[in-house]
């Protein structure tokens, strides 16, 4: 294949023209709120908000590729902050371009498979649908049927986005390189971006992913990825046995086929924390667009369908392990551990790290006074500077493991459980769950093939029965916190009740540990 072809100026004018909506928008927001206040300032900037966000989409759609992008992470990023993340209508009119992002023509589509395998779709498939069944940023999906009567979804690359991406990337390196905020070069970050989605563009490696993916959770029946054809497969075109289902966070749609929105959560929870804490292999983009839902076909139970496997990032055993350890230290309240391992992720921020991870493991960081103060105020904490941000940003991607990818992935699958309203409680009870797992011998895990003795099993099941445990306690004396802060909290403020509740669970906590 020819090395893509970078048009600098073809960049320049896509980038200009995202450049001029951020500075309308930017000033309307400005000029138009100012004077405003109570329902009325609320009202205005909801308006504000949703035109937009409704520009937004439309530069995107014309704009294409790494655009749509990210749209896709802006929607996606509402999931684990809940309303205090990316506004309603930002979400409600992005989040349309996960699976309804702008269509490729049949005629090039045919073009594409015509280059690819020395035929067209009517030569190579006994049928194909001229119509996709959805379309992302970087390619579109069709229904087919092969010559042996087996239904198929074909996953065709949108023509030219090499090129365009070669040209994206042109400007974005240049104005990383002389952008520095507080003189810190994170022109990394364009880097990453450009290598990870150069590598989604290659449909063999996401072949190569989804077969692992599907190796490695054989063993969950509740949990489809489906089957790879390599025969019908290259660089630009993807062929997957069709498999039909909901978005998983469609809770209308999930009742309608008689699933139960707690029972799909309790599958993604615990099938996602198993692949990043025992495997290490966490996939990088599990949006709603990517994972959907069905009723199995035999035991007509919850299934949850993975697709999109084009992204993945690799934890070594050695994160892995420190990761695994991290957590079980949160839910334990072991602070001087949590400190530890903490440096080891974010370096000087190591109390606020594990916040990122689920507010609930705020006990065990000895954060003061001074900096919930500073998080309510939206200053940087007491002796930290914005140095200290860069250099965990640098950190979390150094050391052989993209582990700001890793977060991003997490944040995703936040939202879709928050989407499912499923518990904080039960979401951290199977992170612990896994991470005493990942900490255990390889030979333990489920589906595994196991020839440890019956002490270390026992030991193993002990460890799990006391980190579900220690969460239960965690969320019992969250609650009594809370419901005893409430008197107080109108007399007080909030801030200074929560440091209040802190100091006293910090006293408890020595006593019960």
């Amino acid at each position: 294949m020819a090395a893509p072809q970078a048009d600098f100026a073809f960049g320049m004018g896509r980038a200009m023209r995202a450049m001029a909506l951020f500075t309308s928008a930017k000033t309307e927001y400005e000029t138009s709120l100012e004077g405003l206040e109570g329902e009325e300032y609320n009202t205005k900037l909801r308006e504000i908000h949703q035109r937009t966000a409704e520009k937004a989409l439309e530069v995107a759609k014309e704009n294409k590729g790494i655009y749509i992008k990210a749209a896709q992470f802006i929607a996606a990023l509402q999931g684990g902050a809940g309303d205090h993340g990316i506004p309603k209508e930002y979400v409600n009119v992005l989040q349309a371009l996960c699976d309804h992002a702008p269509q490729t023509t049949f005629e090039e589509v045919e073009q594409v498979l015509v280059t690819e395998f020395g035929k067209g779709s009517s030569q190579k498939f006994r049928s194909f649908d001229k119509e996709p069944l959805a379309a992302a940023s970087l390619a579109q999906v069709h229904r087919a049927v092969t010559h042996e009567g087996v239904e198929v979804a074909v996953k065709v690359q949108h023509p030219g986005l090499w090129d365009m991406m070669a040209s994206d990337f042109g400007v974005f390196t240049t104005m990383a390189a002389s952008m520095k905020p507080g003189g810190f070069d994170l022109s990394w970050l364009v880097q990453d971006f450009q290598v990870s989605l150069t590598a989604e563009l290659d449909f063999k490696i996401e072949a190569s992913n989804a077969i692992k993916v599907a190796e490695m959770l054989k063993h969950r029946s509740r949990v489809k990825v489906p089957t790879v054809y390599p025969e019908l497969s290259t660089t630009k075109v993807l062929t997957m046995e069709f498999v039909k289902g909901v978005r998983v966070n469609d809770l209308t749609a999930l009742k309608e086929l008689g699933l139960h929105p707690l029972h799909v959560a309790d599958t993604l929870s615990r099938t996602f924390a198993e692949m990043a804490l025992c495997h290490g292999f966490v996939h990088g983009d599990p949006h709603a667009g990517n994972v959907y839902a069905r009723a199995h076909p035999e035991t007509k139970e919850a299934q949850i369908i993975i697709m999109d496997h084009g992204l993945y990032h690799t934890m070594d055993d050695a994160v892995r392990l420190n990761f695994c350890s991290l957590l079980v230290s949160c839910i334990l309240r072991r602070s001087r551990q949590m400190q530890v391992l903490g440096e080891k992720f974010a370096g000087q921020l190591y109390r606020y790290f594990p916040l990122i991870l689920s507010p609930w493991f705020i006990f065990g960081t000895k954060i003061g006074y001074a900096e919930l103060l500073a998080a309510k105020d939206g200053r940087l904490p007491p002796g930290v500077e914005l140095k200290d941000v860069g250099d965990f940003l640098v950190g979390l991607h150094d050391g052989g493991t993209n582990f700001l990818g890793v977060l991003h992935s997490i944040g995703y699958t936040r939202g879709l459980l928050n989407d499912l309203q499923w518990p904080e409680r039960r979401r951290i009870k199977a992170l612990g769950e896994f991470a005493v797992r990942g900490k255990a011998d390889k030979q333990l895990h489920p589906g595994g093939e196991s020839k440890a003795g019956a002490m270390s099993r026992l030991w193993l099941a002990f460890s799990v029965m006391w980190v579900v445990l220690q969460t239960d306690l965690l969320a019992l004396q969250l609650t009594v916190l809370l419901f005893l802060s409430k008197p107080f909290n109108q007399v007080f403020g909030g801030a200074l009740v929560a440091a209040i509740a802190i100091a006293a669970w910090f006293y408890f906590d020595q006593m019960v540990n």
